[in-house]
């Protein structure tokens, strides 16, 4: 018997019964999903089951044990195989719905994922477990104006929250202890390490099913043009207490609001580009002498640091974020030396010498958008030659 075909569109026809449903919207729509523990399984199989055409995952976790009484879509033998996270779940996701386009990137979303694939999601999911994350996944999709569903669990209870750039915000609803904490944490070495041990909140793969379930549903709604009913959710399940509530008026001081105008797509620049070819491109596209031209960097780049013991200086080249605890004892004196960040780069310009290390050297993720200054003039600039 001849193995009948199936189109994408076979897999959604029962739902196309519901008169505002969009095939086509819903087929093409791009969905990024931060975080795979929990909540993200339970996202993700939703996802895959509504037949969203693609989704981008981002996580730096490897699967223990314990995350099996929480996760649909690990195995005990994933465990075994010391695999991580973000690789079995999109085989897991092919395995439901082969229709469905998955990428893992297997990092943190706080320096390892480019503005320009941020820009170019229909809507974010947070399956995040602490504020910090949040506060940078916020600052970034205000930054390209991408709305991002959050989500939260402890115990049998949860939160839902939609944040949209210029109606509402995640950082300006903290409170000031809370900035605190986070400005603390900013300036640590090691942020994907520091993220990876801050502690564990107890959780139930209830609450992850319902709180995914209603994050899942404002994003479909966002996709198709419905537009999301939440503010902010919160669901007491010990007492099955749903409450509702709307944000404040954002904060005319808050960093968040920041946002690129005008970002310029350059399909000819990838972030595995050298410096010295990105100057000579942006010195021919813009007519301007190459001396004319600054890159602002996100972060510092560390080129020496000095142990406090000895006062020995070691030339290095690491971004910030990636000097992580392992790093830096390569370059301690003894078990108890610190080390003092000497030497830095905060831009490149024309007078760096090392002009044939790449973008990527210095920490810029693929699909970045990169903050220029040009003859003084301030530009976006997408690398666009990424692709996502």
């Amino acid at each position: 018997m001849e193995q009948t075909k199936h189109t994408k569109s076979d897999w959604d026809e029962t739902y196309q019964l519901i008169n505002w449903w969009k095939p086509e919207q819903i087929h093409n729509a791009k969905v990024l999903v931060v975080g795979a523990g929990a909540l993200g399984n339970e996202v993700l199989k939703n996802l895959a089951l509504l037949n969203i055409g693609n989704i981008v995952l981002i996580d730096f976790d490897r699967i223990e044990y314990s995350n099996l009484s929480r996760s649909v879509l690990f195995r005990e033998a994933d465990c075994e195989d010391n695999r991580y996270k973000v690789e079995v779940a999109a085989e897991r996701v092919k395995e439901i719905n082969p229709n469905v386009n998955i990428k893992g990137i297997n990092g943190d979303v706080t320096i390892d994922i480019g503005l320009g694939l941020i820009r170019q999601m229909d809507v974010v999911i947070g399956c995040l477990d602490n504020r910090f994350a949040r506060l940078m996944l916020n600052r970034m999709c205000h930054k390209v104006n991408t709305t991002w569903v959050d989500g939260g669990i402890e115990n049998l209870s949860g939160q839902l929250s939609v944040f949209k750039p210029g109606t509402s915000c995640y950082e300006c609803q903290l409170p000031q202890q809370a900035m605190e904490q986070i400005r603390y944490r900013m300036g640590c070495a090691d942020i994907a390490q520091r993220n990876a041990n801050f502690g564990r909140i107890a959780t139930t793969p209830i609450s992850a099913s319902i709180i995914a379930a209603l994050q899942v549903q404002e994003a479909l709604k966002i996709i198709v043009d419905k537009g999301s009913t939440t503010d902010f959710l919160y669901i007491d399940g010990m007492n099955n207490l749903f409450l509702q509530s709307k944000y404040g008026e954002n904060k005319e001081d808050c960093l968040s609001h920041y946002h690129y105008d005008e970002i310029e797509e350059m399909a000819s620049l990838s972030h595995t580009d050298t410096v010295a070819a990105v100057f000579k491109l942006l010195a021919e596209k813009y007519k301007v002498a190459k001396s004319d031209i600054i890159i602002e960097l996100d972060h510092n780049v560390i080129t020496e640091v000095t142990s406090k013991s000895s006062g020995k200086a070691t030339s290095v080249f690491i971004p910030k974020p990636h000097f992580s605890d392992e790093e830096q004892d390569k370059h301690k004196e003894s078990e108890g030396d610190v080390l003092v960040f000497t030497k830095f780069i905060t831009q490149i310009d024309e007078a760096f010498q090392e002009s044939d290390k790449s973008l990527k050297d210095f920490g810029i993720p693929a699909l970045h958008i990169l903050s220029v200054l040009v003859a003084d003039e301030r530009r976006f600039i997408e690398l666009s030659g990424d692709g996502i």
